[in-house]
Formats: structure tokens, sequence, C-alpha cells
């Protein structure tokens, strides 16, 4: 098991930004979004959501924003970085915001899990996010996969598959056909 600290990173030319995303998820994170239509769902300060877009990613990023203050944090993030136009924030919960998608008929190059680390709450994320990837070519990433503080990610995730990559704690599945 690996424990993860946050730690303030610049993800590019700009301020740095709190996160627990390690260099090599970072990495791998920027080439799986590079070009992609993304799903986030969990995005606190926003670097996620910042690297994403550095890579020309084009992103709707869902967080409550309510267990961190977060909201104005990110929102400063992405207009440092001068990616406000790629980044859609809503500010709502996936229970509710993953169907809502799905109802208007969205497909996502990419989507990447970072929000509430439950087994239960993993376990809705990943159903709703094979509902919203693109046929053939979508790609599911959950992050903090074996981070031993947060032992539900891989509980719900190995009941389900396990990971088809692992980069750290990046866990990386290719989506339905």
């Amino acid at each position: 098991m690996i424990t993860l600290t946050w730690r303030d990173v610049a993800p590019g030319e700009g301020p740095a930004i709190s996160t627990s995303l390690t260099y090599d998820e970072t990495t791998k994170l920027r080439w799986l979004a590079a070009g992609a239509d993304v799903l986030e769902i969990g995005s606190a300060y926003g670097y996620s959501a910042v690297a994403m877009a550095l890579a020309g990613a084009r992103v709707v990023a869902v967080d409550p924003h309510n267990w961190l203050p977060s909201l104005e944090p990110m929102q400063a993030n992405l207009a440092a970085y001068e990616v406000s136009d790629q980044v859609d924030i809503r500010v709502a919960r996936s229970n509710d915001e993953m169907p809502r998608l799905h109802s208007e008929g969205r497909l996502f190059d990419l989507v990447w899990i970072d929000g509430d680390h439950s087994a239960e709450a993993v376990t809705h994320d990943v159903t709703w996010a094979l509902k919203l990837l693109r046929p053939g070519t979508g790609i599911l990433a959950c992050h903090d996969y074996d981070e031993a503080t947060c032992p539900g990610v891989r509980q719900a995730l190995d009941a389900w598959k396990v990971p088809e990559e692992l980069v750290d704690t990046l866990a990386i599945y290719r989506g339905p056909a």
C-alpha cells in the first residue's frame, strides 16, 4: 500500500495547487486527457482539471465543493492558468450530475474519478462512468487505488475488476466496446 500526501505543485507556468497526485500520475493523466472530452469526478482545488486542460482537454468538473473550501481557489487556479474556458465547473454531487449528463446523451473520452472515496460512492461513480464513456475508445481512470487512507477505492474497483494498468495509485481501465 501507498500513502500519498497533499502538497503544493505547479502543473505548469503558474501558481502551485494543492494535490496528492504524483508526478507520474500527472504525466499519465495528461497523456490520457490530451485533446479529449473529460468528465472529472472530484476537483478539489483544480490541479487535475488544470493539468488536463493544459493538455488540450475539455473538462466537465463535478464536485460539490462542500468538504473543502475549494470552489473559489479552483476558479482562481483555472483563471491563473488561462484554462477557464476549457473547464465547465458543475457544483454538484456525482449522484445527481452523472445521471443528468447521461440523460443529456453526453459521452466522454475519459472519465477521471477522484471524488468520494467510500466503496459505495466509487461503485456508483464507476457504474455511471461506464454509461458515459464513448463506446470502443473511452477510458476510465480512478485515483487512490491501493492508497492506505482510501481502502474503499480498491474495495469497489476490485469487486468490479482489477486495473488494466496501474501508475502509482492511478488505476486505468479501457471502457466498454
